[in-house]
C-alpha cells in the first residue's frame, strides 16, 4: 500500500488577510510570543498591521507572567495599533506609568476596563478616554 505524499506548504506565503484573520482568533501574548515570530512574514503583519492591536486584552496575563514582562507585553500592543486602539483590557498588573503611556500614544482609545488600585488613581488623569469599567481594589 503506498503512502500518500503530503504537499509542502510555505505558511510565509499566506494571505495577509487570511493570516490577519488568524491572528485575531489569539490573545496578545499569543502574538507577541508565538505566531509572530514564526517568520519573517508572520512577524512583519504581527508588528505592521494596527488592526490586529484595536482592541487588546490582556485580563488574567498578570497572573501567566511577571508583572514587568506582561507590562512590557502591554506597552508593544500599544505601539503596535500606532494611535488606532479602541479598547484596552487588563487586570491587576496595570500602573501609573502604563495609562500614562497608553495616554500619550492613544488619542483615540474609547473603552479603558482595568484593576485599579490607590497606586494607580493618578493614572485616570492622564487618559483622554470614556472609562466605562473599572474596579478600585
Amino acid at each position: 500500500m503506498a503512502v500518500a505524499e503530503v504537499e509542502a506548504r510555505d505558511w510565509a506565503e499566506m494571505p495577509s488577510d487570511a493570516l490577519a484573520a488568524v491572528f485575531g482568533k489569539l490573545d496578545v501574548a499569543e502574538i507577541l510570543t508565538g505566531a509572530g515570530l514564526v517568520c519573517r512574514a508572520w512577524c512583519r503583519l504581527a508588528a505592521t498591521d494596527p488592526t490586529l492591536w484595536r482592541r487588546v486584552d490582556m485580563c488574567h496575563q498578570g497572573d501567566l507572567l511577571e508583572a514587568e514582562e506582561v507590562e512590557a507585553m502591554a506597552r508593544a500592543a500599544v505601539d503596535r495599533a500606532t494611535g488606532t486602539m479602541e479598547a484596552f483590557w487588563a487586570d491587576t498588573f496595570v500602573t501609573d506609568d502604563l495609562l500614562r503611556y497608553i495616554s500619550q500614544r492613544q488619542s483615540v482609545v474609547l473603552t479603558v476596563n482595568c484593576m485599579l488600585t490607590t497606586n494607580n488613581l493618578d493614572g485616570l488623569s492622564y487618559l483622554p478616554t470614556i472609562l466605562t469599567d473599572y474596579h478600585i481594589g
